[in-house]
């Protein structure tokens, strides 16, 4: 991994939602989004959190022959008959954690969820996300949901140790080593500790793809209901990377979302599955992503957010929408076309087949997004705003 993609991620790396939010206000001026929105079809969601544990392997964070353990959420299709009890946001002990740590208070936040519904009938495609560095399993809990609505199942990983907090079962907070984005003091965005995340985060995500085969981890609530056979991978910032790679190395993955990825020169050699990368404003294309953009095999599509930041992609998109552009000033169209692009990638390609080269989702109307395409040129004069683009 060359520096020029270290600083990248340390421009990127704060990845979840509280940017806007200043310290000193009140918690009802923080409080008043407090619904997570609606969805775009309707529908029963559910919504757990399960613990894995790699006994093949020893806690690289540990060193003492721990064996490594994890905290994966789902959210999922429910069934429609179900009672339903509205789930959480976040751990309320993860919530409060954050809310120490960040120094300003957090909205209280209800979801579209119900907590540990069953899973309706019938075997869904899976997808697998992973959060940006020092980030949290629940980021993306916008497109997660609607996802759900649409008949996925995502599995959301909390990287032990690195992710900022994440609750197990027994009670347990566990924090992060590399510190967080939420106390930029604290946050170790050294390049050991990136290379030492990425490696870690590479051997979780084949492990978490090897426990949702077996019918011994997900048979509880997802017995014959997780088509294997269709997985896709999504991923924000450092997580979006770590998708790439593990798209390029592993053949199971189908296809994968990049959510304002930094790219890895060791990365750029492409692949022959469908890979959509989500850019927000930017103004110019890394060498890196030129070179990846060349090489890739089979379908891509590329859409750069105008008027967006880091944080669009996440939740941060409806939970603090911000006035002064950032693409969160009209957080509705936001939300929307985000969640076009990632369902519409994904439909047409665990779903309608790995040889469909058809663009993604129309934004032909769009003022939002520069869409570039299959067979165009993202990178003529390595600029975002070069033509070439649907606008």
């Amino acid at each position: 991994m060359k520096k020029r993609l270290i600083i990248q991620i340390q421009l990127l790396q704060l990845v979840l939602c509280f940017g806007p939010i200043t310290r000193g206000q009140s918690t009802a001026e923080a409080a008043w989004i407090n619904s997570t929105p609606a969805l775009s079809r309707p529908g029963k969601i559910g919504t757990l959190a399960m613990r894995i544990v790699d006994s093949g392997r020893d806690d690289p964070f540990l060193g003492d022959g721990s064996e490594r353990e994890l905290m994966i959420r789902f959210w999922y299709p429910a069934a429609a008959s179900a009672p339903c009890t509205q789930a959480d946001y976040s751990s309320r002990d993860v919530w409060a954690y954050l809310s120490r740590l960040s120094g300003f208070p957090l909205p209280s936040v209800k979801t579209n969820s119900c907590a540990e519904a069953p899973v309706t009938t019938g075997v869904h495609p899976v997808i697998v996300f992973t959060h940006g560095y020092t980030g949290m399993f629940t980021d993306c809990t916008f497109l997660f949901e609607d996802l759900a609505s649409r008949g996925y199942v995502v599995a959301s990983v909390a990287h032990t140790y690195e992710t900022t907090a994440v609750e197990f079962p027994d009670g347990g907070l566990i924090t992060s080593r590399f510190g967080s984005y939420l106390a930029e003091a604290s946050l170790r965005d050294d390049e050991q500790s990136l290379r030492f995340a990425r490696t870690v985060r590479l051997a979780d995500l084949k492990f978490v793809l090897d426990a949702l085969q077996r019918e011994s981890v997900s048979g509880r609530w997802f017995a014959h209901k997780l088509d294997m056979s269709r997985v896709g991978i999504m991923g924000h910032s450092l997580g979006g990377e770590v998708a790439l790679a593990s798209l390029q190395r592993d053949s199971r993955w189908r296809a994968a979302v990049l959510l304002d990825a930094p790219i890895a020169e060791e990365d750029t050699g492409g692949t022959a599955r469908p890979l959509l990368l989500v850019h927000a404003g930017r103004q110019s294309w890394s060498e890196e992503e030129c070179s990846l953009w060349s090489h890739l095999r089979g379908p891509h599509q590329a859409a750069n957010l105008r008027d967006a930041d880091h944080f669009t992609p996440t939740d941060a998109v409806w939970l603090f929408p911000s006035e002064n552009g950032s693409g969160r000033g009209r957080s509705g169209e936001t939300v929307t076309l985000l969640r076009n692009l990632v369902v519409g990638f994904f439909d047409a390609h665990l779903r309608g087949g790995l040889a469909n080269p058809a663009p993604v989702v129309s934004l032909s109307k769009s003022q939002d997004a520069l869409v570039t395409t299959q067979g165009q040129a993202l990178c003529p004069s390595h600029t975002a705003v070069a033509t070439g683009g649907l606008r």
